[in-house]
């Protein structure tokens, strides 16, 4: 299928592969879905514009960079990906990262400070996780920090943060807990070979397996019973 990154095909394909489109396109989505419940509406145009335009490079940014540490272990793992294949010199992807984020940050800083500040907030995140802390014990700790950016950023576009919103911090954190999990199970061995020590490594896949659902069920019931 075309959304198979295995799948062979061109350089194009292969190039927005490398910037990990999925995750990045539902970022985006929920950022631009979070600043419509805080309006009460949908969101005008232009601030939409605004919003793919802060969050996409950013995360796009945070994929490329990710491929570029990983490319000594994918070139045996994984074979399919874009920079083992050479569809771009990593120094060359280097710089589209580099020039992704700047991308995004500018476009925040046209919405309002606190939007650019938590968009920075949400970028060094993601390239915490991608330059060293994915490898240790701690490397939940960029996933809490960027679920915990996206509900604030939401609000900061269209004016203020209410306090309520503050709860979602600790909440947060069983969600990111829960999906880094589930985003780790299917590596959980090759970085174990790698010789990282990720919280999901070190877990095993059978409790990984098991305490992805039971963080995000967690974090759902504590919300209604604070609802």
């Amino acid at each position: 299928m075309w959304w198979d990154e295995r799948k062979p095909g061109g350089a194009i394909r292969s190039l927005i592969f490398m910037g990990h489109p999925g995750p990045s396109l539902l970022v985006t989505g929920v950022l631009v879905a979070i600043a419509g419940l805080a309006e009460h509406r949908v969101p005008d145009g232009i601030l939409v514009v605004q919003l793919v335009g802060a969050m996409l490079p950013v995360q796009l940014c945070i994929g490329v960079i990710n491929d570029v540490v990983d490319l000594p272990a994918d070139t045996d793992a994984k074979p399919h990906k874009p920079l083992v294949r050479g569809v771009m010199a990593r120094s060359t992807a280097t710089w589209v990262g580099v020039v992704l984020g700047a991308i995004g940050l500018a476009i925040a800083a046209t919405i309002n400070l606190a939007t650019l500040g938590l968009d920075a907030l949400a970028l060094a995140a993601g390239l915490s996780y991608d330059l060293g802390l994915r490898r240790t014990p701690f490397s939940w700790v960029p996933w809490w920090a960027g679920m915990a950016v996206l509900p604030l950023e939401g609000y900061a576009s269209v004016g203020s943060i209410p306090s309520r919103l503050l709860l979602l911090i600790p909440l947060s954190a069983l969600i990111a807990i829960g999906l880094h999990f589930a985003n780790a199970l299917p590596d959980i061995d090759g970085d174990r070979r790698a010789g990282r020590r990720s919280l999901p490594v070190l877990a095993g896949a059978d409790r990984s397996r098991l305490a992805g659902p039971a963080s995000i069920t967690a974090a759902g019931v504590i919300a209604l019973l604070f609802a």
